[in-house]
């Protein structure tokens, strides 16, 4: 992946160096369960998935430029629904640096750099209870288009996802 800049941040590949501030942010619930996701016992736990991260090169490292430190994963993905031509958005953020603003200026610079010319949709989708990704994906342009019932999370039992899309066809 290219890096990219914005102002308060560096979105880059993720580094084997990395694994102090990864493992900060996968191991809290907080951060883990609302994306339906169990919350990792520890570093070791965390080091697979890094290096997964690290080769697949699919979502970027947001590194904070002022003090270097990783606070957040984002990345467009397959589609869950399987179309060729479209990317489900993801992201997670450390806790400490909610309501700050970094995830709308990262999938912002994100969503403005897609590489891939056949991508002609953005898919965002939000946890029915996650009222902070839903007004993040309405703050970028984002459009309800269904919500999809009885999805089982790894975390616990069947929720609720609205999906949200983003046409970038011009």
């Amino acid at each position: 992946m290219r890096t990219l800049e914005t102002e308060r941040m560096i979105l880059r590949d993720w580094e084997a160096s990395d694994l102090d501030d990864f493992a900060e942010m996968w191991t809290n619930p907080n951060v883990t369960i609302p994306e339906g996701d169990l919350p990792m016992r520890s570093k070791d736990e965390c080091l697979p998935v890094l290096r997964y991260l690290i080769n697949a090169k699919n979502n970027y490292a947001l590194e904070l430029k002022e003090t270097g430190k990783v606070i957040g994963s984002a990345g467009l993905n397959e589609d869950g629904d399987g179309n060729p031509n479209a990317r489900n958005l993801g992201y997670a953020l450390n806790e400490a640096y909610w309501n700050k603003g970094y995830m709308t200026e990262a999938l912002s610079e994100i969503i403005a750099n897609v590489p891939d010319s056949t991508l002609l949709t953005v898919c965002f989708p939000a946890d029915h209870d996650n009222e902070k990704s839903r007004h993040i994906a309405e703050k970028l342009g984002f459009k309800y288009a269904k919500t999809i019932s009885g999805r089982n999370k790894m975390s616990g039992g069947p929720v609720d996802y609205h999906y949200y899309i983003l046409s970038l066809e011009k």
